[in-house]
């Protein structure tokens, strides 16, 4: 009589710790606003070409403007907006359109899931959360990107773009365009990062730019650093008369 009713409890418990693994922990809500200023490299409104998505790199990996093309092997997706508007990304003119976002709910094993994506990956606690906006993952000359960041927190724990503690089961978190202020490729609210651009529009909360090939962003980068070297060498010199 009693081993059926261990088996009972035995049954009941296992059902009870995989129901916890994937109990929702926190919900995150993220996007631009409302006909939002969103721009290409020659100042075009962003199309339903483009794509945009949330995600983390692996840990020990920095995204960089001169390692572009190892950014899809590390990367982590946690949602995406692509168009027609029923998939997060609404690209027709203003007053109609220009916006994207997403909801996202984290669970307490660290795993997550959309309306559209449910993620297998496990995130960690404080990883940074990047936004990247593209019309293509292949370099190539037409593609361009932006990928952007809240790369400054300043205490607002419900604008941080950091992965939630897994075990905050009644937390809702906010990760908006408007708070980004740290960009790796591309510009975000009016300031233009690295990359290559035909224009800057007056007033912008997102511009992507046109994708290095990984050999030009090394040269580039070796370009200046000699240029760099030889100012330093030259105003040594002129110290030293």
């Amino acid at each position: 009589m009693k081993k059926p009713t261990y088996l009972n409890r035995f049954l009941c418990l296992a059902l009870a710790l995989a129901w916890n693994q994937g109990a929702q922990a926190s919900t995150v809500f993220w996007g631009s606003a409302f006909n939002d200023n969103l721009f290409d490299s020659s100042g075009n409104i962003l199309d339903a070409t483009y794509s945009f998505e949330i995600g983390t790199f692996t840990g020990g990996f920095t995204p960089t403007y001169q390692n572009v093309d190892q950014w899809q092997a590390n990367w982590h997706m946690i949602d995406l907006a692509f168009a027609p508007d029923g998939n997060g990304w609404n690209p027709l003119p203003k007053p109609t359109g220009q916006y994207f976002g997403g909801t996202v709910d984290f669970h307490v094993d660290g795993t997550s899931e959309s309306t559209r994506y449910i993620s297998p990956d496990v995130y960690s606690q404080g990883d940074t959360v990047y936004l990247w906006a593209f019309n293509s993952k292949v370099i190539v000359p037409s593609s361009e990107w932006a990928l952007v960041t809240d790369g400054s927190p300043v205490g607002d724990l419900a604008a941080d773009w950091v992965i939630p503690d897994p075990l905050d089961t009644a937390g809702s978190y906010t990760w908006q365009l408007t708070d980004a202020n740290t960009s790796i490729i591309g510009g975000a609210n009016g300031v233009q990062g690295p990359g290559t651009y035909s224009t800057t529009p007056g007033t912008f909360s997102l511009q992507t730019a046109v994708v290095p090939e990984p050999g030009s962003a090394f040269l580039l980068l070796a370009a200046a650093t000699a240029h760099l070297t030889r100012r330093t060498r030259r105003q040594t010199r002129m110290s030293l008369l």
